[in-house]
């Protein structure tokens, strides 16, 4: 583990390599899980304001599920989440290419224009998960076995976790603590160990 001000990184976010493979996992992380995305509660007020403009690029089904259930849930942890699909794991900001592809519908109504904020963080760091323990931030890789894909290729490319996640490591965490990330990757991470 490395610390850099208040935030905790594993080793491994340096060490495994990671480059998603839309093409051969087809969107599986958002149509399977025990709960929604986690949710800030910034983000969910965004959806609220914003759902009108969402709605279009979501399923008959998530639209039913959010016009009951809102835009947020608490979840079995007690957790704010995105709320999922009756009867399936799949969470109601899910589209579908005509491929069979999961998408996020707040992503693309994002990429389109139509809402000034992409998908909920949690989502955008995947596979780095963030936990707080008072004024500490702990990031951690999480290994899931349906981004088996993601990691072959990340092999393959040699793109270690936080460079893949450049983007929302930035919007999270700020320019300033990627490039603390990037001097710790370049000058090999044992050097900064406790």
């Amino acid at each position: 583990m490395i610390q850099i001000d208040d935030k905790i990184i594993s080793d491994d976010i340096f060490e495994k390599c990671f480059t998603c493979d839309l093409s051969k996992c087809l969107g599986v992380c958002c149509v399977h899980g025990d709960s929604g995305a986690p949710l800030e509660k910034e983000e969910k007020e965004l959806l609220e304001k914003h759902i009108d403009k969402i709605k279009p690029y979501l399923t008959p089904e998530g639209i039913s599920v959010i016009e009951q259930c809102g835009v947020a849930i608490i979840d079995f942890d007690d957790e704010l989440v995105t709320p999922l699909v009756r009867d399936s794991e799949e969470c109601v900001y899910s589209c579908f290419a005509s491929n069979g592809t999961c998408l996020c519908g707040i992503e693309k109504a994002y990429r389109n224009g139509d809402i000034p904020f992409n998908k909920p963080i949690s989502c955008h760091l995947y596979p780095i998960r963030i936990k707080t323990f008072g004024d500490t931030t702990v990031l951690n890789y999480d290994q899931w076995h349906i981004c088996s894909h993601a990691r072959d290729l990340g092999k393959k490319e040699k793109m270690p976790v936080f460079m893949f996640l450049k983007e929302p490591v930035i919007r999270k965490f700020g320019e300033k603590f990627f490039d603390a990330l990037s001097e710790i990757w370049e000058q090999g991470i044992e050097n900064f160990r406790d």
